[in-house]
């Protein structure tokens, strides 16, 4: 019957974005258990009193509370996503948008910037969807905690404290203003190196051997 509901085939045009929901949640939880390692390492450095180096390990894990935060919203906005194509009727124009909303979300990923990711969600929303609709996307997010809005900084001293009081040692670092931006150059070149082992990680699963050639 022209124009009727075929579960089948809609499902089979929404697997794609299935497994880079399913894949983005993996890399969440793999990067989650890389915290509590990095974490003893703060606390060996504390104990040692190297300050340079509980900076580096509190800012490693700064990092990774972000892009696992990151890596679920995106999940779930994906996920989303899914459940809007799914209810469309099989020939809706909508569902003709997924292969290049797949190959956007395909370049973000290769990058292995959490942040170039979720601009490229926004970018996806605002070109293909209006405003309810993202609406709907983006709440679903929601039910992944957002770290508190602060510097970079702030965030580096408060965690400091908090590992430090968990552990009962003493870890107070109050850097002058030339000491911290002398340090935040060090840490610059850390993240590079950090960032570019994330961005081969993910090329080399070749974004999970999920983007075959849209051929259904």
């Amino acid at each position: 019957m022209e124009g009727s509901f075929n579960f089948e085939k809609v499902e089979r045009k929404t697997d794609d974005l299935k497994s880079i929901s399913d894949s983005l949640r993996s890399m969440a939880d793999e990067r989650e258990k890389e915290i509590e390692p990095e974490k003893l390492k703060v606390k060996n450095a504390m104990e040692k009193g190297i300050e340079k180096q509980i900076r580096i390990h509190v800012r490693n894990m700064v990092r990774m509370r972000h892009e696992v935060v990151s890596y679920r919203q995106i999940s779930n906005r994906l996920n989303s996503m899914v459940d809007y194509f799914d209810k469309e009727p099989e020939g809706s124009k909508v569902l003709s948008l997924i292969p290049a909303i797949v190959e956007s979300i395909d370049s973000s990923l290769t990058s292995g910037n959490t942040r170039n990711m979720l601009k490229t969600m926004d970018q996806i929303d605002k070109q293909f969807f209006d405003d309810e609709i993202v609406a709907k996307f983006t709440s679903s997010s929601a039910t992944e905690s957002t770290p508190t809005a602060m510097s970079e900084d702030e965030e580096i001293s408060t965690l400091i404290k908090k590992i430090a009081d968990e552990y009962n040692m003493k870890a107070s670092i109050e850097l002058e203003p030339s000491k911290r931006t002398a340090l935040r150059e060090e840490d610059k070149e850390v993240k590079k190196v950090d960032e570019g082992e994330v961005g081969v990680k993910t090329k080399s699963k070749s974004c999970f051997n999920i983007f075959a050639c849209w051929c259904h």
